[in-house]
């Protein structure tokens, strides 16, 4: 995409924002980028923040569409040499990481025609979804306990954090045992360590891995079944690998399954979100349906009703900004999703996973996944989230490759990582 016009101007938020550039530009108006300022104040006290914000129009570009074209070609090699290897013919080149556990993707010869995508168009999402999301407050009384259920243990977790003197006399008693030691290296929480050593030691005989490998929930043992459901929703902060995870899995239940998988995208304020998923659906010949506003969405469920899984993407925007957080209920609540999965970065301290589950956890979320494993060497802080918070992890990402760097999420690779006995790249 060429910018074709361009504006720039001030808005107090992303909202505000957007209704601004599509009143001065059309309704196909996007934001390009947007930074926050100070303005006004006396003497440097008293200053009001304020968004700077550049919005244009976009028009194909030929040579970017060239682009596209030879990157759709180079995936489908890709996917077809995964089938070459499946059916016993000569590969290309080797394939890449099979997914889950050692099975192999399969692909058809040919990919059925693929409609063209809308360009998404920006809509005051606030305006739209807040009555949906203040009727949404405790109109469930399920889902409001699923969600202070978490808020409970959010606030446990938080109080023994921030009381490090007050720590038990076991932790001194542990402190000289090696497989103490050992996951603390793993940068395990001293608190968590000494708990689960303590449960440990009762059962004698046991391997340490073994043992923590039973104590880890996972949502189940399959693919289909660790989505939990066919209406899935997918939440997270920005930057965590979100929509990539999700077209892993539209992948995986597409092109190995044969299902009828529809990728659902409510993220209209970022430009690359929405291109970076219609890219995959031109690629799994999958259809991807963009969501303005509840009405719509509530169309394109209808429209898929006859589907076998539907994927949404939501806004990976900051999860310290409150706004996105109520329009995160208002879009749960039409969604109406059979599981909700947060998507946490395994590269994240402890500290900030706790700031993400406090933020999403405005909504019932029924699992974990964890993504970029590839990029840490420690991985206690995924055990802390298991023992802290009664939620199941779905599965595991180890890279960026779609769709290979995927796997079920299983307790005793977790266990392995977190002991120190087992290396990533360990089956």
């Amino acid at each position: 995409m060429r910018v074709d016009r361009q504006i720039e101007f001030e808005a107090q938020d992303d909202a505000e924002a957007i209704q601004v550039a599509r009143e001065r530009l059309g309704r196909e108006a996007v934001i390009l980028s947007s930074r926050l300022v100070k303005r006004g104040g006396f003497l440097g006290l008293f200053r009001r923040k304020a968004l700077w914000v550049t919005a244009g129009l976009l028009d194909e570009d030929p040579a970017e569409i060239a682009k596209e074209n030879r990157e759709r070609l180079f995936a489908f090699q890709q996917l077809l040499d995964v089938k070459r290897a499946v059916t016993g013919q000569p590969l290309a080149q080797p394939p890449a990481r099979e997914p889950f556990g050692g099975r192999p993707v399969a692909v058809l010869e040919s990919q059925p025609p693929v409609p063209p995508v809308p360009s998404p168009s920006p809509l005051d999402q606030a305006q739209a979804l807040s009555s949906y999301a203040s009727a949404s407050r405790g109109s469930d009384p399920q889902i409001q306990a699923q969600v202070d259920e978490i808020r409970d243990a959010l606030s446990r977790v938080l109080q023994r954090m921030d009381r490090p003197g007050e720590a038990p006399d076991r932790l001194a008693a542990a402190s000289s045992d090696p497989d103490y030691q050992k996951l603390l290296r793993s940068e395990v929480d001293p608190e968590v360590a000494s708990r689960l050593l303590e449960e440990f030691h009762r059962e004698p005989g046991e391997n340490l891995a073994a043992w923590l490998a039973g104590r880890i929930p996972v949502l189940a043992a399959d693919p289909w079944n660790a989505l939990g459901g066919k209406r899935i929703m997918f939440v997270g902060p920005t930057g965590v690998g979100k929509t990539t995870s999700i077209a892993k899995i539209a992948a995986i239940h597409s092109l190995w399954e044969g299902r009828k998988v529809v990728l659902v995208t409510a993220d209209t304020y970022r430009i690359a979100a929405v291109e970076q998923l219609r890219t995959y659906a031109k690629i799994l010949g999958i259809p991807l349906e963009v969501a303005f506003d509840p009405q719509e969405l509530e169309g394109i469920l209808t429209k898929h009703r006859n589907a076998d899984l539907v994927l949404l993407d939501t806004a990976g925007r900051s999860h310290k900004d409150a706004k996105r957080m109520d329009e995160l209920k208002g879009l749960h609540e039409i969604f109406c999703p059979d599981a909700v999965h947060l998507v946490l970065a395994s590269n994240l301290k402890y500290r900030d996973m706790l700031d993400v589950i406090d933020r999403m956890g405005v909504v019932p979320l029924k699992s974990i996944l964890f993504t970029k494993m590839d990029e840490t060497s420690t991985f206690g802080p995924l055990l802390n989230v298991v023992e802290d918070f009664d939620l199941p992890l779905s599965f595991f990402t180890v890279g960026q490759n779609v769709p290979n760097d995927i796997e079920v999420a299983r307790g005793d690779r977790l266990a392995g990582l977190v002991v120190g006995g087992d290396r990533l790249g360990d089956c």
